[in-house]
């Protein structure tokens, strides 16, 4: 679980109203996993589509905002508290940039998607 703040909110402070991390790198907890090809900033529904290039073809998954640790937009960098397996074992997105439709959050979060994934931080 991500605490108090929720799986689908970015850690106060992190982005501000007039920022974007689109086009960021993102670095799992063990380097560099990909890059982030859309966001969504909305309150409590906020999450992150992270494209990872594997064996010449590109992917897309989605990320909570809640797996964010940092945001460095000096060095145009987000970290996230997960491995870059466990980023790539999270269900596809086949439009990377476009937003995520709610019923894919609202199933990717009941573990509903991808063979009954269930992202490392939530607790259902």
């Amino acid at each position: 679980m991500t605490g108090e703040r929720g799986l689908w909110t970015f850690p106060e402070g992190s982005v501000g109203h007039d920022q974007s991390v689109k086009g960021y790198k993102v670095e799992a907890d063990d380097g560099h996993v990909g890059v982030v090809s859309w966001a969504d900033y909305a309150p409590g529904d906020s999450y992150l589509v992270v494209t990872v290039r594997h064996h010449l073809r590109s992917r897309h998954h989605v990320v909570p905002a809640g797996a964010v640790t940092n945001v460095d937009h000096a060095r145009r960098t987000v970290t996230v508290n997960v491995t870059g397996d466990e980023l790539r074992a999270t269900p596809p997105h086949h439009a990377p940039e476009a937003p995520v439709d709610r019923a894919f959050l609202d199933q990717f979060e009941r573990g509903m998607l991808g063979g009954g994934y269930v992202w490392p931080y939530t607790d259902v």
